[in-house]
Parts: structure tokens; sequence; C-alpha cells
């Protein structure tokens, strides 16, 4: 476990502290009232005893809030490092001797969702369309849903170097802070994407 992620633990131990606490002290005092000193409950008590619970629910949604419920912002520098890798796809045939660098499988596709196929190195990869995006050359460089200031001058340089056929996958990682930390993402992956550009649209085999 990275390191940055016991600030987080700390904090949970100490809501779990207090939560104890609270719980004991409220039982505590109105024990007191009634059993030691024969009063009835005021007021006076119960707004205590609603402050106390207040705090606890603010420290627990505010953990559970930064843990589980943030949204992850891409192009904050300061929370996630992102790094790109750029490989070549292997260009694959059909029994008609079509070329193609990408199969959709219609099989295992849904009606929200497609699957892609490529291959890299004689090696076959399969992703869904939840996390990566066909790139078609003969339009502008563009990838929606997907906030990133992606490298389109690198890309330019290697759609000449690779004839238009890789895939370009984008990997965004918690930085190891103490705001990362506190959620338990330090260095864990926030996401991964790929991007598979291909010269033209008529280089995708959809399999049904």
């Amino acid at each position: 476990m990275n390191s940055w992620n016991f600030v987080g633990i700390i904090a949970w131990i100490i809501v779990i502290a207090l939560l104890i606490f609270v719980v004991f002290n409220i039982r505590n005092r109105h024990l007191k009232i009634l059993v030691e000193q024969k009063k009835k409950i005021t007021w006076t008590t119960i707004v205590t005893d609603l402050v106390e619970i207040l705090v606890v629910i603010l420290a627990v949604s505010g953990l559970l809030y930064t843990s589980l419920f943030t949204k992850v912002d891409l192009t904050d520098k300061n929370e996630v490092a992102v790094s790109y890798k750029y490989d070549p796809m292997i260009v694959q045939t059909t029994d008609d001797g079509q070329g193609y660098y990408v199969k959709i499988n219609k099989k295992e596709s849904n009606s929200t969702t497609e699957v892609y196929q490529y291959w890299l190195n004689n090696s076959t990869y399969t992703v869904s369309s939840h996390n990566a995006t066909i790139s078609d050359a003969t339009l502008p460089f563009t990838v929606s849903g997907i906030r990133l200031d992606w490298p389109v001058k690198k890309i330019k340089k290697l759609d000449s170097k690779y004839q238009y056929a890789y895939v370009i996958t984008v990997q965004a990682k918690f930085k190891n802070n103490f705001r990362n930390g506190l959620g338990l993402r330090a260095g864990r992956y926030a996401m991964e994407y790929r991007v598979l550009r291909v010269p033209a649209r008529s280089f995708i085999n959809v399999a049904k």
C-alpha cells in the first residue's frame, strides 16, 4: 500500500473513534441526568446531542465523498499524472483479402457497448467502447467524453510514422499527495483509455 494512503486510514480511525465517543458521551450524559440527578432531559441536552451527531455525520460524509464520489479532473496536474503510450497495430485480412486493423465483434457487443479487437506484435487485444474509441484519420483528431490535453503535435508525427494505424494508450495515475492519500487512492490508476487510430473506416471489420 502506498504510504500516503495511511493518511486516509488514520482519518477513518479518528472518525470511528469520534463516533464511539459520541455514542458513549450521549449515553453517559443522559444516564447522569436521569439516574444520578433525577432530572428530565432538557432542550439544551438535546441540542448538544444533535450537534455531536451532526459533527460525526459531516466527518463520515466528507471522507466518503473524498474516497468514493469525487470526480477526477484529468486536467488537474496537481491531482493526476497522465502518460501516453503509442503502439503500431498489425494489419489483419478477411477471407476475401480485405485488410483491417480493428474488428468490431457484434456477437459480444450490446445496444450500449461495442467490443473492439485489435492486434499488437501478433497478440490480440480486446477492449470495450467504454474504455476506448476508434479514431478515423480522415477526420480531425477528436476524442469525445474524455477531457484531456491530447498531444496533437506528437499524434501528427506518429500518423506519418505508423501510417495512421496505431493505438494511443493514455493512463492517469493519482499522485502521491495529502488529498489523494485522504481519499485512499494515492498511487492508484484513475483511468486508462485507448484510441484506436485507423487510416479510414474501411479498415474496420464489423463481424456479425
